[in-house]
């Protein structure tokens, strides 16, 4: 049984980081806009900076996913479950790299899909973590 929770869990995990990655580079892209520095030198907004560091995490959580599956181990992807998803969902709030300010920009969107996925991906490593083989006395 606790193999096959964590085929079942690592499955999610995979199945989160795609979904993480296809909002971000297909049906809910990051805002496209430039910002023009005072210097005159062009750069891209900092939602695309956090888009791009969420699918270049979550690539890193597919990688171990399955890395967990294949070597029949739970730890230590647990951990970078948990600490990975953490991180990509404070991306979008002032504590990370941040989104665009004004709401109505399509990165909101892109953002509320990271922290979907970064809660069911924390909730998963959490279970796993605490999902243990009882001891008999």
């Amino acid at each position: 049984m606790q193999i096959k929770s964590q085929k079942i869990i690592s499955g999610i995990l995979v199945i989160i980081g795609l979904i993480i990655i296809g909002s971000i580079v297909v049906w809910a892209p990051v805002c496209k806009g430039i910002l023009e520095l005072k210097s005159g030198n062009m750069t891209h907004m900092k939602c695309y900076y956090t888009g791009q560091a969420s699918i270049l995490l979550s690539i890193v959580l597919i990688v171990a996913a399955i890395e967990s599956v294949l070597t029949k181990t739970k730890k230590p992807w647990t951990f970078i479950a948990i600490g990975i998803m953490l991180l990509v969902v404070t991306y979008g709030s002032t504590i990370g790299i941040g989104i665009c300010m004004k709401d109505t920009m399509d990165c909101h969107k892109t953002a509320a899909w990271i922290r979907g996925g970064g809660v069911v991906t924390t909730i998963c490593g959490l279970i796993s973590l605490f999902m243990g083989e009882r001891r008999k006395l």
